[in-house]
């Protein structure tokens, strides 16, 4: 029996996902400057001109990929009942579940962000603008963890949600210029940190 013509919605999502994969392999074996538009193509399968044929540039496709593979599931909106030490608790799993599935890009996203940060681009304003809105979701979280009585009233929430965000960052950062850092036995460790020193 013949196998069905895939849609053109199938040849899309399969199209960007060896995209992604390309993309991802490539600034992993090389750094992000290696892998080109046309590298990012060739390996994906397609032509040289794929890649701005379908993003416009190397950049924008970068940013789908931080978008869907990393952005979007940090992001999710948590239960409706949950309470703020919860909704924090839930962003350090969340991380925790993304590096344990797919460490290599993982650690590439955090290799792209961080090249990000000095070079200037619409990507840097992009990052930027990311750590920005999860340091403020940190931070809401906080504050309604103080007003539902789950984190302790004391802390001051704008500092304590920028050193939950900051110890995150710096531990990805320490992961991904020395391969001997174990991130994912890190990870457990902010969050018990995390809940020690917010728990009512």
């Amino acid at each position: 029996m013949p196998r069905p013509r895939r849609t053109q919605q199938e040849r899309v999502e399969e199209s960007t996902a060896r995209l992604f994969r390309a993309a991802v392999e490539l600034i992993a074996e090389g750094g992000y400057e290696a892998a080109t538009a046309a590298e990012i193509g060739r390996r994906a399968g397609y032509s040289r001109s794929m890649v701005r044929a379908r993003f416009g540039s190397k950049e924008q496709l970068i940013d789908a990929v931080l978008r869907s593979a990393y952005e979007a599931p940090l992001t999710r909106s948590p239960d409706d009942d949950a309470s703020g030490l919860e909704r924090v608790l839930a962003r350090l799993d969340t991380v925790a579940a993304l590096v344990e599935d797919d460490p290599a890009l993982m650690r590439t996203i955090f290799s792209v962000e961080f090249v990000a940060a000095g070079r200037g681009s619409a990507l840097t304003d992009r990052v930027a603008a990311w750590v920005a809105g999860l340091r403020a979701d940190v931070l809401a979280a906080v504050l309604d963890g103080q007003a539902d009585g789950s984190v302790r009233p004391e802390l001051d929430a704008e500092t304590t949600a920028h050193a939950i965000v900051a110890e995150g960052i710096g531990s990805a950062f320490m992961w991904t210029v020395n391969p001997d850092e174990d991130f994912r036995a890190r990870i457990p460790q902010w969050r018990e940190r995390t809940r020690a020193a917010l728990e009512a």
